[in-house]
């Protein structure tokens, strides 16, 4: 099953909420363990989030040079040379 961005955003606000959740079941309100235990979820949701930013960065790199390699009909036939044979073949 191929999971769409909007189907893994969801996920994750689910996630998200859900800790915060159990961590408000968990400790009182005015307890410092509660205020920890949220402080630490949305810390470590900012870090994966610039993380996946990172990576996706990196990734989204890559995928432009592929395209850009791709792309490149040098003899002007219609059939980027990156899918044909040294000889000009399919």
């Amino acid at each position: 099953m191929l999971i769409t961005g909007a189907n893994f955003t969801t996920g994750a606000g689910i996630g998200f909420t859900v800790s915060l959740l159990v961590a408000e079941l968990s400790f009182d309100h005015a307890s410092p363990e509660g205020s920890n235990a949220k402080v630490a979820i949305l810390l470590a949701s900012l870090i994966s989030s610039a993380l996946a930013s990172i990576l996706l960065s990196i990734r989204n790199a890559q995928y432009k040079a592929i395209e850009a390699q791709e792309s490149i009909d040098a003899d002007g036939d219609g059939i980027p040379d990156v899918y044909e044979a040294d000889d000009g073949t399919l």
